[in-house]
């Protein structure tokens, strides 16, 4: 018995180490009651640091629902915070779904499948005229995911109420952000703004009207500190849209880049051949637009010609 007792130890303190770790402590954080000092927390932490660095790459997957159908899909967000950035979606088997391309000359958008390109000159509506669902530009996305929000929240609330349970909320009468949302600890817990024109949820897309106020919403979850790990941003970020649209954005890493990315790393080129289409005058078609959504799925897996190697730039792209 003291034999079997004997050679158990290494597997008995290997269970325990293992249990340990999965019981970390939850880091506790300063508690505010005072709105004034729950928004002086939160801007010491999310608006005047420093980045940390010139740029990030991102891996996250995103999980689109409308009230019929989801989609899955995974992304990668990588480039400069002062632009360019670069945004590549794939399905869950890996094939390449679409590649864009934010700088300061707009959105550039090429979808693989049909070997065909978009641009449009501001990100924002571009984005959300190929069916991309977070109301933001590609640029202030990283930097939320980074854990900064000094391009997005205003300095000066217009009003401020207590939340039940602890927290406030801060209302906006511009800006893009017209609701944020912190808890306790001074983290951003939601924010709200008025959704674009350009953006069409899947009840409108299917020809139905979206009566009242057209308001997008972001929840933030998963800090790492609630975990026993160091203090970080939030890992999941869950976008609710109007008539039960929604899209939940869970990042699986996260790097700093501590030097800038090499150009050819940001540049997008397109097959010699590739179609062109602007967007200023006109919205994409509707499969191009549910790449994001999961809507016609059978138009994303129809056989297209195979791409020429031999590349070339559809628009002139600075520093390229």
């Amino acid at each position: 018995m003291i034999r079997i007792l004997h050679s158990l130890r290494p597997a008995l303190a290997l269970l325990a180490l293992l249990a340990v770790g999965a019981c970390a402590p939850r880091i506790e954080l300063p508690r505010f009651e005072e709105a004034q000092n729950d928004m002086e927390a939160f801007r010491a932490r999310f608006v005047l640091p420093p980045a940390g660095g010139p740029g990030l790459a991102v891996r996250a997957s995103l999980l689109y629902s409308t009230p019929t159908r989801s989609n899955r899909t995974d992304v990668q967000l990588f480039g400069e915070y002062a632009r360019p950035l670069r945004l590549d979606v794939r399905a869950g088997l890996g094939t390449m779904l679409a590649l864009m391309r934010e700088d300061a000359a707009g959105l550039l958008a090429y979808y693989p499948d049909k070997s065909r390109a978009y641009a449009h000159s501001d990100p924002v509506i571009g984005a959300q005229l190929l069916g991309l669902p977070f109301p933001f530009a590609l640029r202030d996305l990283a930097l939320v995911l980074a854990g900064h929000f000094g391009t997005l929240v205003p300095n000066e609330p217009a009003r401020v109420r207590a939340i039940p349970g602890g927290g406030f909320a801060y209302s906006y009468d511009s800006g893009p952000v017209r609701l944020l949302v912190l808890d306790q600890y001074g983290r951003p817990e939601r924010m709200e703004g008025v959704l674009s024109q350009h953006f069409r949820a899947q009840v409108e897309r299917d020809g139905a009207t979206v009566s009242g106020p057209r308001v997008w919403g972001i929840a933030f979850s998963g800090y790492p500190e609630d975990e026993g790990d160091p203090v970080g941003p939030a890992k999941t970020l869950t976008l609710t849209l109007p008539k039960g649209d929604s899209a939940v954005l869970r990042v699986r890493s996260l790097t700093v880049r501590q030097d800038p990315w090499q150009t050819k790393s940001l540049a997008l080129t397109l097959p010699a051949g590739a179609s062109f289409m602007s967007l200023e005058r006109q919205a994409a078609p509707a499969q191009v637009r549910e790449v994001i959504t999961g809507g016609e799925q059978d138009e994303h897996r129809e056989s297209a010609p195979k791409p020429d190697h031999s590349v070339q730039s559809v628009r002139p792209v600075p520093g390229v």
